[in-house]
This record gives C-alpha cells, structure tokens and sequence, in this order.
C-alpha cells in the first residue's frame, strides 16, 4: 500500500492516472505520458519513486507481471493448471545448490569415459533416447537402450570405464534393477534419474539425481508423474559435460570417421 501523505497535488495526480489507466501506461514512454497527463517527466519520476520503483521502466514491468497474475487467476478456472503448479513447485527450488554436490561427481565420472549408455523401460525408455540424442547433439558419443535382454556391443562391454544413465520414476521396477545389477557386474559406474533417493536404483548408483515431485498413478498401472523434472536434469548434464570443448573435443575424435 503506497502512503500518499508525503505526495505532493500533482504527484497525487500523476499516481491516481498510473493507476486507473495501467493497460494504457504499459504502452507510453514516460515522455508521451507527461504530455497526456500534462505534467513534467520528472513529476512523473518523483512520483514513481515515491511507490517504491527506481525507474519507469521497472514500474512498467511490475504493472504487466500483475496483468499476467490476473489473467492467470482467470485461467485458473477454465483449465487444468496441476502441471503448471508442479512446474513451478520445482523450479522454484534452489536447484544447483539441489544438485550441486551430484554434478561434480557426475563430470568426475565423465572425465575419462567416451561412450555413455542410457536405459529405462516405457516412459522412462522415451527419455533415455531423448538424453541420449541431447548428448550426441553436443557431440558426446552416447547410445540408448530400451530392452532390458538386448546384449551389449562387444567393444563397449570391454570398456574399462563405461558410464551407464539408468531412468526410472519409482526406481524399483524390477527389469531395471536387474539391469542396474547386470550393468554394474560389468563394471559399469551407474548414474541414475528418480523420483526420489531412497529407492532401489538409487541405492545401486554411484550417482542419484532425484526430483522429489507429486507421484502420481492412474488405473492402478499407469504412472504419470510429470517428467519435466527429467527433461531438464538431463539437459543440464549434457549442458555441464558437453561445453567443455576439451571435453567435446575428445569424444568427437573417439567416433569413428
């Protein structure tokens, strides 16, 4: 609430125009309004000032952030907005210090490998080849897998340093855990994507990301947990590893030509 004692009769002026004509002043440089309210533009300044704001242009800002917040409200009633709110719930976290400690120990990983695995099953499959295509876009040299019986290529099972990226929501679903299992025995380091850090599969990493956001199943069989989270841990991995151009440089000579 703005304390109008202190405004002078035309700074009063200039506030109850501000306000009773928003839609119109998002659209004015602060010249064109002076003359339209006819008073000076440093008037206009002391008045602004005087609601709290350093300058127009950050008073022209909040008053669309505030637009944008109503209609918002107005939406609200015609759509479903969950997903919007789940979206916002996480990244409103403080997200690098969340993953911070993850993120070093993934690129510790990283630094001698030159072929990345990704695995996961149904939903979680879509997204293992969707990482997998974000890291070869940044030329990392990886591959997915989305069947849990497909054997490995010969020359990566005798890698001695190989880097496998296991996504499950739940983290127990047991055809990834023999996969966890299997991949580890084959001295594979596994880094894994869940919904939480106590499950199984986190439990078998060297590495967790977990997401911690609203599970959420339908017909008893089918999860449908919001994957937002996943989409941008992922990317931030091959963001974090891929502009390294050391990095970038050593995996585009470990393809073949």
């Amino acid at each position: 609430m703005v304390d109008l004692k202190n405004f002078t009769p035309t700074e009063i002026l200039v506030y109850n125009y501000l306000i009773s004509h928003s839609d119109e002043v998002m659209h004015l440089s602060i010249r064109q309004l002076a003359v339209t309210i006819h008073v000076s533009s440093a008037s206009i300044m002391r008045c602004i000032k005087k609601m709290n704001y350093d300058s127009f242009y950050e008073f022209k800002f909040s008053l669309k952030q505030k637009k944008l917040a109503l209609q918002d409200k107005e939406l609200a009633g015609t759509f479903n907005t969950e997903i919007f709110d789940l979206g916002t719930e996480y990244f409103d976290r403080p997200l690098l210090q969340q993953y911070s400690h993850e993120l070093n120990a993934f690129k510790k990983l990283v630094k001698d490998t030159n072929k990345i695995l990704f695995f996961g099953i149904g939903t979680s499959g879509t997204l293992a080849q969707y990482g997998a295509r974000q890291f070869s876009n940044f030329r990392i040299n990886a591959f997915y897998n989305v069947d849990p019986f497909y054997p490995l290529p010969y020359d990566l099972d005798r890698d001695s340093n190989q880097i496998a990226i296991l996504l499950s929501v739940s983290g127990e679903t047991a055809e990834v855990i023999k996969e966890a299992v299997k991949l580890k025995e084959q001295k594979f380091h596994i880094v894994s994507i869940t919904n939480n850090s106590y499950c199984t599969l986190a439990r078998l990493s060297d590495v967790n990301f977990s997401y911690n956001v609203k599970p959420e199943v339908i017909n008893e069989t089918l999860n449908i947990t919001t994957q937002i989270p996943v989409i941008f841990i992922l990317e931030s991995l091959a963001r974090n590893i891929g502009k390294n151009p050391t990095k970038v440089e050593k995996f585009h000579q470990s393809r073949p030509h």
